[in-house]
């Protein structure tokens, strides 16, 4: 990432599109090289955890509104939604059963 005094104009920013990704980080003007894709495989861990995220996603949706409001409203004044906090405490019990 390199800092920026100033964004570029549009026309140079669209010369480098795919190239150089400029953006705004924290109300700072910045630049990186374009995000490529790690490809079709990944980490080992991260591929162990696809089954859990999955069966969590999906029974997010079948959970009654009144326990998904419970989890916005511990949700509240954090960076995640209710359904982040969700996902996540049932991905940490099933890997803590699996120690």
């Amino acid at each position: 990432m390199a800092k920026l005094t100033q964004l570029p104009s549009l026309a140079i920013i669209n010369g480098f599109k795919g190239v150089i990704d400029f953006y705004i980080n924290m109300g700072l003007p910045c630049a990186r090289r374009w995000p490529r894709s790690p490809g079709p495989r990944r980490a080992p861990g991260v591929e162990a955890a696809w089954p859990a995220f999955r069966w969590a996603s999906q029974n997010w949706l079948t959970l009654s509104e009144e326990v998904r409001q419970a989890y916005r409203d511990m949700a509240a004044g954090t960076n995640m939604t209710g359904r982040d906090i969700f996902v996540k405490s049932y991905i940490s019990s099933e890997f803590l059963r699996l120690l």
